[in-house]
């Protein structure tokens, strides 16, 4: 004997479920976009103002902010710093950011240093400690990272990166010209990426003031970095003038 069992309709349940779907706020959902990561969040072009005066200016109408680095020269007699930062606030407010200064003494053995003075948004000074091992790459600690600026060749660049890291955090492309630019010259081009360091603009201060430490040492060492047209051309037909070059995360192919 063969059992049949009733259908049961759609409707024909008269059970009333308590349970719902969890919901979600459209601003936490997760992006899915990769090239939010892989793009930069800012570029800046650095230029070459006068002999003493660079100027980091980002590109587009929206620009976050600016800086001014002024190189002293002739110290031998002077208390005033290497370099001395200023920056301009998107409300157009300036203030003091920082001081920099190479050190001639420290513990043995003997190798590249210096220090920059940060002065924060809400007046409190630090000083961080850089240091050169080998004469090229230039290592600091913000907070409990440590991150190197080191140089990078296709093109040729400084790129930030936090140690044991491979992601990116910030790259410094040299132009045609390089540090030997002329007034109003190009030096180079600074791209921003996403990261904690760089989700603040407190973070974004203190990746500068490293890229002028790296720059003016490799300057001072007689070590002319330049981008020749070809590179620029390669770099120019993968991303838009102003975005700055995509994210790469592999190994850095390095200069010595």
């Amino acid at each position: 004997m063969t059992t049949t069992r009733p259908r049961i309709g759609l409707f024909d349940l008269d059970e009333d479920h308590d349970e719902e779907l969890p919901g979600y706020e459209e601003s936490t959902a997760p992006a899915y976009d990769s090239g939010i990561f892989d793009h930069p969040i800012t570029t800046y072009c650095l230029r070459q103002y006068d002999r003493k005066i660079q100027v980091l200016v980002a590109y587009g109408p929206s620009a976050p902010a600016s800086y001014r680095i002024t190189s002293n020269s002739f110290r031998i007699f002077s208390k005033k710093p290497d370099m001395e930062i200023l920056y301009t606030s998107p409300e157009m407010r300036q203030r003091s950011l920082a001081t920099i200064a190479f050190d001639s003494d420290g513990p043995l053995p003997w190798r590249p240093r210096a220090h920059f003075d940060h002065v924060s948004g809400d007046g409190m000074r630090q000083t961080y400690s850089m240091e050169s091992a080998n004469f090229a790459d230039w290592t600091y600690s913000i907070g409990n990272r440590t991150f190197s600026w080191a140089l990078d060749v296709r093109p040729v660049s400084l790129v930030l990166t936090e140690a044991d890291v491979g992601k990116v955090i910030a790259r410094f492309t040299y132009s045609a010209a390089g540090m030997a630019a002329g007034r109003g010259g190009e030096v180079g081009e600074l791209s921003i990426y996403r990261d904690a360091l760089t989700a603040e603009q407190d973070g974004v201060d203190k990746a500068v003031c490293g890229l002028m430490v790296a720059l003016k040492h490799l300057k001072k060492m007689g070590r002319h970095y330049v981008n020749e047209a070809t590179e620029y051309q390669r770099r120019d037909s993968a991303t838009t003038r102003g975005t700055g070059a995509t994210r790469e995360t592999g190994s850095l192919h390095r200069v010595w």
